[in-house]
């Protein structure tokens, strides 16, 4: 897959996230029980979701990274529970959209970073990203992924 790198000045989304500490390649199999106390919160009526998911990731000094695994909302709200009201990073970033299967990510920050050797930029550390519309066919789910510029 080729991918476009795109420069934009983004915005700060709002989400409702669960934040939790652990390896980078623990995620696929932890991300559903956390993400679920999103959806689980909206269910009160207290927050109101747009729907997508965003998982937004900070890299820990003990060698982990810290994820905050939320879902868009429409403003500002107070916790319930675990759940708290986040954004993401805001500035300027590097992002590409990745059709496919999630466990080839990988291959999109590999062209962010590529992207920022070939055009003399350093990566500031946060990144995150933006998940289409669940769907079973591997190749129509898009995951929109930015990294934060230094």
């Amino acid at each position: 897959m080729t991918y476009k790198v795109l420069l934009e000045r983004v915005g700060a989304r709002p989400i409702a996230a669960v934040r939790a500490r652990m390896p980078i390649v623990d995620v696929p199999r932890r991300f559903g029980p956390l993400l679920s106390q999103v959806y689980e919160a909206a269910r009160t009526g207290a927050i109101t979701l747009d729907g997508l998911n965003v998982f937004v990731y900070r890299d820990a000094a003990d060698g982990q990274v810290d994820v905050e695994f939320g879902v868009g909302v429409a403003g500002p709200f107070a916790a319930l529970g675990s759940v708290v009201y986040s954004e993401t990073p805001t500035g300027e970033a590097v992002t590409t959209t990745h059709w496919g299967e999630y466990s080839d990510l990988g291959r999109s920050y590999d062209a962010l970073k590529a992207w920022c050797v070939e055009h003399g930029r350093r990566l500031a550390g946060p990144r995150w990203e933006r998940y289409g519309h669940h769907s079973d066919d591997p190749a129509t789910r898009r995951t929109d992924v930015y990294c934060l510029l230094a």
